[in-house]
């Protein structure tokens, strides 16, 4: 690549758009609440009442709600019902605790209810479903807390939001949307709506730029993947030739290669183009640092990459840090399972191990700020990249099982 087509690029009205986007202030970075799943909650619930200050009016709830019907072909409710309701009539909270039969505590992330419909949204945005040592689980526990506590001519709806379309809930009366369906078919749309107020259009554009910091290796959604698209439609062989150099090359920062020095003065805004492309063309950056979708434990135990009881190790800190594979056959899937210095599980105070992660970046930040707060070290690990630390008994990194795929 010349310097020319280079410039060619990277000049274009295209690429310094997204530029644009990604340099907007992120006032939900700056104060920290990236991936908080309290805080997306809330943001979710402030964004579906009907009442907010967002001044959509029910709009938000109708996307949703016809996002459901879209997805569960068994769906409880009918457009013609959708359209029927009178959606201004529901209250949303956040955090709505009750008590079960056997007087455990439980908390609901986001609940709706009227005089015609109950909403139940469970929240999980790192965590897996917690199933507190039984095997009903919490979205079972919800659910029949709403069935028992309904009135009559209430309609109950449960929704299962996740930013891995992997994660499933253990109750099967919930409809999984994942959070790029989420932005795809409300937050944008509610974006390009007419009549979008000023301060509302802002939050919102906020609150997507947001979704595009990662999670467990891959982002929460996509935004931008329109304009990612014509972006590579058009200089689709200078984007081809800086990823295959800077993959090619272990350290592309340490390379006066011309493409190498493009990619490293704007990593972010190549990183957004090639994870917005399907996987048939890219689908990850060019160290695989990062993942248009997730690569999860489990994923690895079903490719044969990893064993029921595959031990892992990470040294950080001058220390190291202990995980092994666990497989769980109720809900057939694979977790790391997070060891002390000794190599045994923690539990909790009912004697119930803790500590299982779907993938190895929140393990290890965990891991981490454990023996940090052992050794009365005040900084915290906010992030880490998990499969380059991890390594199996034999020293493999868990970064090239993925690759291997």
């Amino acid at each position: 690549m010349t310097i020319e087509q280079a410039e060619l690029l990277i000049s274009s009205k295209s690429f310094q758009q997204l530029k644009y986007f990604q340099e907007k202030t992120n006032v939900f970075t700056i104060v920290g609440q990236t991936h908080t799943e309290h805080w997306h909650s809330s943001f979710i619930s402030w964004l579906l009442d009907p009442n907010s200050s967002l001044c959509l009016g029910h709009y938000p709830l109708v996307r949703l709600l016809t996002l459901y019907l879209i997805k569960n072909e068994h769906a409880a409710i009918t457009l013609k019902d959708i359209y029927g309701m009178k959606l201004d009539d529901l209250h949303f909270e956040t955090e709505k605790t009750f008590f079960t039969s056997d007087k455990k505590k439980r908390s609901m992330d986001i609940y709706g209810e009227s005089d015609e419909l109950v909403l139940v949204i469970e929240n999980k945005v790192k965590a897996r479903e917690n199933m507190n040592g039984t095997a009903i689980g919490q979205t079972r526990d919800y659910r029949d807390y709403v069935e028992n506590s309904k009135k009559a001519g209430q309609k109950a709806l449960f929704l299962f939001i996740t930013p891995d379309p992997k994660q499933k809930p253990f109750d099967s009366a919930y409809t999984q949307i994942t959070y790029q369906e989420l932005y795809d078919y409300v937050i944008g749309k509610c974006i390009q709506h007419p009549q979008l107020n000023k301060d509302g259009r802002y939050l919102l554009e906020q609150y997507a730029n947001n979704l595009r910091e990662p999670i467990h290796g891959s982002p929460m959604a996509l935004v931008n993947t329109r304009l990612c698209n014509d972006i590579y439609d058009e200089y689709g062989d200078q984007l081809d030739e800086i990823f295959e150099d800077v993959e090619k090359n272990l350290d592309p920062f340490c390379d006066d290669k011309l493409t190498c020095v493009v990619y490293q003065h704007y990593q972010s805004i190549f990183d957004e183009i090639y994870l917005s492309l399907d996987e048939k063309r890219y689908g990850r950056t060019p160290n695989s640092a990062i993942r248009r979708k997730m690569v999860s434990i489990t994923d690895l135990y079903r490719a044969g990459k990893i064993q029921d009881g595959t031990e892992f190790v990470m040294e950080y800190d001058g220390a190291r840090h202990y995980a092994v594979a666990e497989y769980d056959p109720n809900d057939k899937e694979c977790y790391m399972l997070l060891l002390d210095d000794e190599k045994k599980p923690y539990f909790n105070g009912k004697g119930e191990k803790i500590g299982y992660y779907k993938a190895s970046s929140q393990a290890g930040i965990d891991a981490v700020n454990i023996y940090r707060k052992r050794h009365q070290m005040d900084k915290k690990v906010e992030t880490l990249n998990g499969p380059a630390y991890w390594r199996t008994k034999d020293g493999v990194m868990i970064k090239e099982l993925i690759d291997s795929l």
